[in-house]
């Protein structure tokens, strides 16, 4: 099982993108190779790509984007 400072890190350097305000995680799943997480990610001009460059980085992978807000 994802152990809690892993989780918590793992958040921390998300946090860290450009953009991104707040990170809510969550372990979503766990079996005996992977343990799923659920991300929430909120802020303003948030970069994507630097978003996916990281989360490649700490070894996850996206699986789905789920919900996009856009205020103009």
């Amino acid at each position: 099982m994802l152990a809690c400072n892993l989780l918590v890190e793992f958040c921390r350097e998300i946090s860290k993108v450009r953009g991104v305000k707040k990170v809510n995680g969550l372990v979503v799943e766990v079996d005996a190779e992977t343990d799923s997480i659920r991300l929430t990610v909120e802020g303003k001009d948030i970069d994507f790509d630097e978003l996916q460059s990281v989360v490649k980085r700490l070894g996850a992978a996206i699986h789905s984007v789920d919900e996009v807000l856009v205020e103009g």
